[in-house]
């Protein structure tokens, strides 16, 4: 049996920034647990340049990261609430300049630097199984596929997998699911005579699209939709989701000599969800794990590193001092999360074209 004093579950952002945190600001010994082997295709993400205060509170600068890792982008295109287009960042940017950021680099860099300064890393390693013992240490299970099984004993767990909250929900964490949005979507090549583009949104009756360049001549397209809507018109299968697109008025022009990267779409799950920790003892969720947002808010990459080092505070605050601190930090979590519902609300409000849309319908009875 292996020992350690927080295992982190989720190899990201979230999971590498805490450990950081951890590692930099305390006396804690972390590891961290990823299922994947750090090589899966990520979706680019728009960031504003309160994305380098964050990392320099981890001890690292911009010039850590590979060239190109930020990639400077001053405004997106937005059809939203009529065909004409506005110029916007996000509901929640107001800094001038944006960058698009280069997930691969920035996942693996964040990652690299943690191993380097002491953290201990299981990548393609699945747990399988989560027991609180009478101490309130926790005994999990995990299997490799060559090394087999094995266990850790940990005196604090994070929940860091994401959107899936996969530890939150086999430890049986109380959540709030606000609604069932999801991505349907596509990585393409550029052609030879396709032109980079700003970060493009259309809204359309069934949801909206999202469109970027992505590095090494790439780009992502995505339908944002409800899971009931992407059933009922079978979104899921690539022909139906083309004649979607090609009923869109502006977005459908940005594919022009692309080429898709593959025959089947990805799906993934953008929902609106609140998870609450409190009830568990020594066990904590960062990021998407913790809360997760709409995409189009673009507050994905920010909240994982902010809510994951604000995590690591009230862990060594727990280990070290006993003294817990997790009220504070999921009050923080609730007030900041309902002023998002507040903006949420009425960005969607502002779309009335569609009046007998369910998707729309659904909006507009936010609050």
């Amino acid at each position: 049996m292996q020992q350690t004093d927080v295992l982190i579950v989720g190899g990201g952002p979230s999971g590498a920034s805490a450990a950081l945190s951890l590692l930099n600001y305390s006396t804690c010994d972390v590891t961290i647990v990823e299922q994947s082997d750090f090589s899966q295709t990520r979706v680019g993400e728009h960031v504003s340049s309160s994305i380098f205060d964050l990392i320099h509170y981890l001890q690292l600068n911009k010039s850590d990261f590979e060239k190109d890792s930020f990639i400077p982008s001053f405004a997106s295109k937005t059809y939203w609430g009529s065909d004409e287009v506005s110029t916007t960042n996000a509901i929640f940017t107001t800094d001038e300049a944006t960058f698009q950021m280069d997930r691969e680099k920035f996942d693996f860099k964040l990652i690299e630097v943690a191993a380097k300064r002491g953290a201990t890393i299981y990548p393609r390693t699945k747990c399988v199984a989560y027991t609180q013992l009478e101490d309130k240490t926790w005994q999990v299970s995990l299997t490799h596929p060559s090394e087999g099984k094995f266990i850790i004993k940990a005196n604090y767990l994070v929940d860091a997998t994401g959107r899936e909250s996969n530890v939150c929900r086999k430890v049986n964490v109380p959540s709030k699911k606000i609604d069932s949005l999801m991505g349907i979507g596509l990585f393409l090549e550029l052609g030879n005579n396709s032109k980079k583009f700003e970060q493009t949104l259309e809204s359309v009756e069934l949801g909206w699209w999202y469109a970027a360049c992505l590095p090494n001549n790439k780009m992502v397209m995505t339908l944002f939709t409800d899971a009931d809507i992407i059933s009922e018109h079978k979104l899921h299968q690539l022909e139906s989701w083309n004649q979607i697109l090609q009923k869109s008025k502006h977005i459908k022009h940005l594919i022009h000599d692309a080429r898709a990267l593959s025959d089947k779409l990805w799906v993934r799950n953008a929902q609106t969800q609140l998870c609450d920790p409190r009830s568990i003892e020594r066990f904590v969720a960062i990021g998407d794990a913790a809360v997760s947002f709409d995409p189009i808010s673009s507050m994905g990459i920010g909240f994982s590193i902010s809510s994951a080092c604000f995590a690591a505070k009230h862990i060594a605050n727990e280990l070290e001092e006993n003294r817990s601190t997790i009220d504070v930090l999921q009050e923080d979590i609730i007030q900041n999360f309902n002023h998002y519902l507040k903006i949420r609300a009425e960005y969607y409000q502002m779309e009335k074209r569609w009046p007998s849309s369910k998707f729309w319908q659904r909006r507009a009875s936010f609050n």
